[in-house]
This record gives C-alpha cells, structure tokens and sequence, in this order.
C-alpha cells in the first residue's frame, strides 16, 4: 500500500509527488466542459469522480472504494476531497494504517500538523514498532518545536534500524531547531555515511557547523550541498559562512550565483 513519508530530504519533490498533476494518465476534463455546448450549464459543478472511470469497481468494498478515491483526489491535487475519503474510510476501518499514514501527510502539507501528529498516533498505538511512521511523527514533532518528543520518537526508531537514513537526518534536523548544533552534526553526519550523495544532509550539516561556529567545516559542506544540487540556497548560505570567514570576494561571487539560481 502507498506510504507517505515525512522526508527532511526532498520534501519540495514530495509535495510534487503528493499532489502534482501534470501528466497523468486520465487527466480531468476541462474545467469548461462541453465548450461551446449550453445544453449542460452546470456540468462543471458535478463531482468529477463521477465522470472520468478508473478502474473496475464491481467487487470493491466500500474501504477499498474510499482508499481509492482517496489515491484518485490526492494524485490529482484535490488534497481536502482526499482527506475527507481518508475521514470517511476511518469511521468506517479506524485500523487502517495506511490510511492513517497517508492522511497524516495530507494534513500536515496542508497546514495542520497537530492533527497530523493524532492520526500517526492513533497508528503507531495499534503498530508502534513502525519506523517510518516513527520518522513521520518525530519529524513532526521536530517541526512543531516538540524537541522532547521528536528525540524520543527517532532515536526510538534508529534503535529499531540503526542505519534509517531519514531518522537521522530527522534527529539531526530536530537537534539543529533545539539549539544543539554539535549533536545535530553527528547526527547529520551519520545520514551522510548511509547516504553519500545527500545533498540535503550535507546543506544542514553546513548549517550546523555554522551555528556550531565551525566555519571552515561548514564551508566543505556547503560546497558539497551546492554540487550536488545547485540552489541559491545553498549559494547563498555559502556566501554568509565566507562573508563571516571575511573572504569578501568569495562571498560576493556566491551571492551572485544564489540570485542567478533564484535564490532568496
């Protein structure tokens, strides 16, 4: 079953994943429907479900019809229709962990991660040896300044898989927002050593190291960050650390490539 995970690595390409619409087989019609036909005024105030088939649905149960409406809303960008089906299919099924789970990251892309944390703990209670759903709501914690929280679910979940490439790059983040910018190093390091071409792990390890004070260190791994990924984010944090190195020009150049790549 699909399984939305609350990566701190790559979370613009997740959102995308999530709830992109490009490309996708069986696009909805025209918001226009009937374009230059009047005899169906109203047709684009029906629900579209109704109108685009999927897939046979003889034989499904009502959960499997709501899960699969649910995957419908969320692949073509209707995240509220979504968490509605999601809503619905838990009254129904409250064990249904992939629903949970999905319905979680629904909710906290859309701006409500106090009830995204209810639902994976409503989960992790019927499973709670699951590691990504342990990530997910440790991150979340992290993210909500629940610092306590957050360390107790990562380092709970890296106890359960010691090499999660995301629990420590989750623990690392969370450590970083507490202020703690030496033990997020290690942490951040470690998802390094699992995952070499971490270009997100290595722009917060720069991060760390800068807070930490560490600058020539933070300076490697910034520019490690950028060739991996060129962003003016990375570009741009560079120049700060070289501005506080007083490497002046250095500085000025990385600015300059930061605005080229759209940084801000």
């Amino acid at each position: 079953m699909p399984s939305f995970r609350h990566r701190a690595t790559g979370l613009d390409s997740m959102l995308d994943e999530l709830f992109g619409t490009s490309g996708l087989e069986g696009d909805l019609p025209p918001e226009r429907p009937d374009y230059g036909f009047p005899l169906r005024p109203f047709a684009a105030m029906v629900a579209q479900d109704d109108l685009v088939p999927t897939e046979p649905r003889t034989d499904e149960s009502p959960v499997e019809r709501l899960y699969r409406r649910a995957l419908e809303a969320t692949s073509r960008g209707r995240p509220a229709e979504a968490i509605q089906r999601y809503r619905e299919l838990l009254t129904v099924e409250p064990g249904h962990l992939a629903a949970r789970n999905n319905l979680a990251a629904l909710l906290e892309a859309s701006g409500d991660p106090h009830d995204a944390l209810e639902q994976l703990t409503a989960a992790l209670r019927l499973q709670p040896d699951d590691v990504s759903m342990l990530v997910s709501r440790g991150a979340i914690h992290g993210r909500i300044k629940q610092y306590a929280e957050a360390e107790a679910d990562l380092r709970r979940a890296l106890r359960l898989d010691p090499d999660h490439v995301e629990a420590h790059l989750a623990l690392g983040l969370a450590l970083w927002r507490k202020g703690v910018p030496k033990e997020a190093a290690v942490a951040l390091e470690r998802a390094i050593q699992l995952e070499p071409h971490n270009a997100a792990a290595y722009y917060y390890l720069g991060e760390a190291q800068n807070q930490a004070g560490d600058l020539p260190a933070a300076r490697a791994a910034l520019e490690q960050a950028a060739t991996l990924q060129p962003d003016g984010r990375s570009y741009r944090l560079l120049g700060r650390v070289l501005d506080r190195m007083g490497k002046y020009d250095e500085a000025q150049a990385m600015y300059r490539r930061a605005r080229e790549a759209g940084g801000v």
